[in-house]
C-alpha cells in the first residue's frame, strides 16, 4: 500500500498485538476468579468494543466466546489502523 523502507510501522504493529495477546491470556487466566477480567481487552479494543457491545446486547446474547471474538476482531482492525498510519507517516516520496 505505501511503500515505506522504515521498520517502525512493523514494530509498532507488533507492540500493540503483543499487548492485546498479553491482555487476553490475563483474561482467560483470571476469568474463574475477577469479575472485571476483561477489561484490558475492552481498552485495547476501544472503539470497536463499545461498539459490538452494544450490538451484542441489542441482539441478547450473552457468550464469553462470541464476546472474546468479537474483541479479537476490534483488535484485528485496530492493528490494521495501526501499520496503515505508521506507514503513511514514514513512506518516502
Amino acid at each position: 500500500m505505501f511503500q515505506s523502507k522504515s521498520k517502525l510501522p512493523f514494530i509498532s504493529t507488533s507492540i500493540y498485538i503483543a499487548i492485546s495477546i498479553l491482555a487476553f491470556i490475563l483474561m482467560y487466566v483470571t476469568m474463574e476468579t475477577e469479575t472485571f477480567s476483561a477489561i484490558f481487552v475492552v481498552l485495547v479494543a476501544i472503539p470497536w468494543s463499545i461498539f459490538f457491545t452494544q450490538l451484542i446486547n441489542s441482539a441478547g446474547t450473552d457468550s464469553n466466546l462470541l464476546n472474546s471474538v468479537v474483541m479479537a476482531f476490534g483488535v484485528v482492525i485496530n492493528a490494521s489502523i495501526i501499520y496503515v498510519f505508521f506507514s503513511f507517516v514514514t513512506r518516502k516520496k
